[in-house]
């Protein structure tokens, strides 16, 4: 497994939050969840063995059994590509993702069913807020430093600390997508 940190992941990083900071809190949401369901398929590809047929029915199409983001991210996990706290936070980005998506009702990230999905994804990851804030810095973002023993979102508020959570998952599937293998399989068939 090659080792992804440093400038090449801050790129990722910056990349990534510079593409959703310009969208409203509905279009960030949805694109980011757009941004993660694609990569998760691509992982996917790039994990099991190529389809028989030219198209992929598994994964792609109205009725793939593996098209929707859900899927995705269960067999991601039950395949062991990625861990529990990656699995709990796609999970509740995925719910932003259908809270505003769904919900003419909440059209902000400071909708308190938003920001209580945020800050349980804070809480999957002992040690996320200081990756966060170290790889903002590297990323040269220009976030102003702040301190002190404050969450995340109250420092930074919901539609930032949504920008940033959402780069640093990019910035772990971008990994994941990086060192992936294919399975193993049968050496020849008969």
């Amino acid at each position: 497994m090659s080792e992804f940190s440093g400038p090449e992941a801050a790129e990722v990083f910056s990349r990534y939050h510079k593409l959703i900071s310009e969208e409203s809190d509905r279009g960030a949401v949805i694109v980011a969840a757009s941004i993660l369901d694609e990569s998760l398929g691509e992982i996917l590809r790039a994990f099991l063995l190529q389809p028989a047929a030219k198209s992929d029915g598994l994964l792609d199409g109205a009725y793939a059994p593996l098209g929707s983001f859900s899927a995705k991210i269960e067999l991601s996990f039950r395949l062991g590509i990625i861990r529990k706290p990656i699995r709990r936070q796609l999970m509740l980005f995925k719910s932003i993702r259908n809270d505003v998506a769904h919900r003419l009702s909440v059209a902000s990230l400071e909708d308190e069913t938003c920001r209580s999905r945020m800050t349980e994804i804070l809480k999957t990851t002992p040690g996320i807020t200081g990756s966060i804030v170290e790889t903002v810095n590297q990323a040269g973002i220009g976030l102003e430093q702040k301190s002190g023993d404050a969450a995340l979102i109250d420092v930074y508020g919901s539609r930032q600390t949504f920008d940033l959570l959402f780069s640093m998952v990019c910035m772990a599937v971008t990994q994941i997508a990086k060192t992936i293998e294919p399975i193993d399989c049968f050496e020849s068939e008969s």
